[in-house]
């Protein structure tokens, strides 16, 4: 079973959405489990191998805003962003 490693402030972003909105969140967490167990390349949320300048790095949705970024390897996963990535809109 692979470990969860969140990157910089993605532990604060965990928390801020179980409190904002725990339909998320549980989607959140059973994706997170998903990936814990069997292939982070397939799955819940659609998995996405993103392309240019963040080649290497995957995404899942979890609503129609908010999305999860990550990386893997075979013992770790690696959280780099929790979150709607139209926020800035």
């Amino acid at each position: 079973m692979r470990s969860i490693v969140f990157e910089g402030n993605t532990w604060s972003k965990y928390e801020e959405l179980r409190k904002r909105d725990r339909s998320i969140h549980k989607n959140l967490c059973r994706i997170l489990s998903e990936m814990q167990r069997d292939d982070p390349a397939k799955g819940l949320g659609k998995p996405e191998r993103l392309k240019h300048n963040l080649s290497g790095f995957w995404s899942r949705r979890l609503s129609m805003k908010d999305r999860i970024i990550y990386t893997f390897d075979r013992e770790s996963i690696h959280v780099f962003a929790i979150g709607g990535h139209y926020d800035n809109r």
